[in-house]
């Protein structure tokens, strides 16, 4: 069989389309090398059925038979349950006073009796209810009013 090179125009693509075909080679040199893959918001632009399949093509050890990594900072929920990941795979960062930014799992959060987020909990949803912190403290918002007074 010959080689037939060809050109792929994704100028007509959606930016999601793009940024998929952008990190292809990446992800796959990631899978073949068995290297650690860092991608910030991975989820942005990428539809949530998409940012699943990505995420679970590292988990699936049949495909990453090299024991690849990926590491990646995402808004999207969708993927934030047991089902994808582990409770000591999910990490929070937040700024704290003096602007620094803490690093923290999950695996560490303990409720009032002291005990440990369960497996089957709903991550996503505890999350947006506050209970992991790492979330935007909408309370402290300026009084946009008061700004130009």
């Amino acid at each position: 069989m010959d080689d037939i090179a060809t050109e792929l125009n994704l100028f007509n693509e959606s930016s999601g389309t793009k940024k998929l075909f952008g990190l292809l080679p990446f992800i796959a040199t990631s899978l073949l090398n068995g290297t650690t893959l860092v991608i910030d918001e991975l989820d942005a632009k990428i539809h949530p059925v998409l940012l699943r399949h990505i995420i679970m093509l590292f988990n699936d050890m049949n495909i990453n038979r090299h024991k690849a990594q990926l590491v990646f900072t995402s808004h999207d929920l969708s993927t934030m349950n047991s089902d994808v990941f582990r409770r000591d795979e999910i990490w929070f960062m937040a700024k704290e006073n003096a602007q620094n930014s803490k690093l923290y799992s999950l695996v560490e959060f303990k409720n009032e009796k002291g005990e440990s987020v369960r497996k089957d909990a709903k991550f996503d949803k505890q999350y947006l209810e506050g209970k992991y912190g790492a979330d935007p403290y909408l309370r402290r918002i300026i009084d946009w009013g008061k700004v130009n007074a």
